[in-house]
């Protein structure tokens, strides 16, 4: 009797213990056939895609697709075309051409059945029509009023001015890529230009074109891309405050490159007839008429500056990269590097400064130029701050040197890191888009900065950092003046004088400036000594 009792009880504790579990097993089954069930019948999604607002020229086949269009869980879908000027279409991808100028509201409607109901959805695009389009590529430099100026002298004439600008106020190298992306992003508006304007501060656009087109020349397979855009029936102006020699000099390779009609080089007071002339033959007829300074760019002096001399051959091989895809802004880092590094060494042989030598403020100016003087300073003081602090605190910790060094360079990595994410957290484009080799090289010279911390001790090493900034950035603002990139890149031969100079400082065995200041005394009492 008690062996039964027992059984029992046995058997309620188990069937106590299993029913929770059974009535999870339960529910979890319920939802699986539930979850089966939503499966077998899915609910429709539909969502109408017209693109992107368009700008198109009169007279010209244009292609609307809706490809971007999402349609799940339906069959035979409808794509319904509205034109805006009485004419519609049915299709995903279908063309129309436009033949009166105005501005046009095209709506697309998909329309589905799921289960005999009628599902719709609806998008609408703007496209602005014109007899012409002309691209300009600008930046801060054109307000918007003189883009007001500029679509009164344009509209009248039926032109459709597309303004490519860039208004960052990062540095130079950063602008030019940031505006060559963005040209990039306008391919179909570019193919149905007449004519292209670049008008921005220095050379800015000029680069920042020709960085673009380099990109644009290579496909996916290799092959040149740049024949689809038609620029052998367009021209380019370039509205300058530069010398029209040196900056002829860029122009040639942009021609090169993309083989347009002319580049035609002018100054800011042409604009009335540089908007209102679709015509090469046209523009600078007016432009003489009107003695506006100007010169062109072309197949003849493509020729004059093809035979390689040897005054000319670094000219040349310039010419030859750049039309090859190399980028202009690489170029231009290597043939100032020699500059930079014959003023760092005029500095330590006649000024008497004494930095980390020659390479350490070489390559952080040149990594300034690269990552802008801004965020370029940020990374240099976050790289110093923390590894002097790393330094520190491994001080207390008994590691060998090299496991030591490696921990501070992990904490120099991860601050960076965190640079980085504070930057995409405040959308900070222009520390986000910053290449990691100019980073890597800072936080690589963080071992000599510590390492001249033990070696001299602090004071010292504040005074060599000091003085390697100061250098660094004297460096940044020259390579990064205008007028001294243009003239590097249109005449690299004179670079090889640097070699003349170094040799010359190589000789000097005078007294520094600051040796005189500091031996001022002495020098005073030898002199009255003397007239004595």
């Amino acid at each position: 009797m008690n062996s039964i009792f027992q059984k029992i009880l046995i058997f309620l504790i188990i069937a106590v213990i299993l029913c929770p579990f059974a009535f999870v097993l339960a529910e979890e089954e319920t939802e699986n056939s539930e979850q089966i069930e939503v499966i077998e019948n899915p609910a429709p999604e539909i969502q109408a895609n017209a693109g992107e607002d368009r700008n198109v020229v009169v007279g010209r086949q244009i292609v609307f697709s809706a490809l971007g269009s999402v349609a799940k869980n339906i069959e035979n879908e409808i794509y319904k075309w509205e034109f805006g000027d009485g004419y519609y279409a049915d299709g995903k991808e279908v063309t129309h051409v436009y033949r009166n100028s105005g501005v046009y509201r095209v709506n697309l409607t998909v329309i589905a059945y799921s289960q005999g109901e009628e599902i719709k959805s609806t998008d609408e695009i703007i496209v602005n029509v014109d007899k012409d389009v002309i691209i300009l590529i600008s930046d801060t430099k054109v307000t918007e009023e003189k883009l007001a100026e500029v679509d009164n002298i344009a509209s009248p004439q039926g032109i459709l001015v597309v303004n490519i600008q860039e208004e960052s106020d990062e540095v130079d190298y950063v602008v030019e890529k940031e505006l060559a992306q963005k040209i990039i992003k306008h391919q179909e508006d570019i193919i149905q230009a007449g004519s292209i304007v670049i008008w921005t501060e220095k050379n800015i656009g000029l680069n920042a074109f020709l960085e673009a087109a380099q990109i644009l020349s290579r496909s996916s397979n290799g092959e040149s891309s740049l024949k689809n855009f038609g620029f052998n029936n367009k021209f380019v102006v370039v509205s300058t405050d530069q010398n029209f020699t040196a900056t002829a000099k860029l122009s040639q390779s942009l021609y090169n490159l993309i083989e347009p009609q002319f580049i035609v080089l002018t100054r800011e007071q042409a604009n009335p007839y540089v908007f209102s002339r679709v015509k090469v033959e046209n523009l600078t007829e007016e432009l003489r008429n009107q003695e506006i300074d100007y010169r062109l760019v072309g197949m003849h002096t493509k020729r004059e500056a093809s035979g390689i001399k040897v005054w000319n051959f670094l000219s040349y091989l310039v010419s030859y990269m750049v039309d090859r895809g190399v980028p202009l802004n690489t170029i231009y880092l290597m043939l100032v590097l020699p500059i930079i590094a014959t003023i760092i060494a005029f500095a330590h042989q006649i000024i008497g400064l004494k930095s980390l030598g020659i390479y350490a403020p070489s390559i952080i100016a040149v990594s300034f130029l690269v990552t802008g003087l801004k965020y370029g300073l940020a990374i240099f003081f976050v790289t110093l701050i923390v590894g002097t602090l790393g330094r520190l605190i491994a001080k207390k910790i008994r590691l060998s040197y090299l496991p030591r060094m490696a921990n501070v360079l992990i904490a120099v990595c991860l601050s960076i890191f965190m640079m980085f994410f504070f930057g995409a957290f405040f959308d900070k484009k222009g520390l986000m888009e910053i290449s990691i080799f100019p980073i890597l090289i800072m936080v690589l010279l963080t071992e000599n900065f510590i390492a001249i911390q033990i070696e001299r001790g602090s004071k010292k090493a504040i005074i060599l950092i000091t003085e390697t900034l100061l250098l660094s950035i004297f460096c940044f603002w020259l390579a990064n003046w205008q007028v001294l990139r243009t003239f590097i890149i249109a005449y690299p031969e004179y670079i090889l004088l640097t070699i003349v100079i170094n040799m010359a400082l190589g000789k000097w065995t005078g007294l520094r400036l600051f040796e005189y200041y500091r031996f001022r005394k002495v020098i005073k009492n030898v002199e009255l000594d003397e007239k004595k």
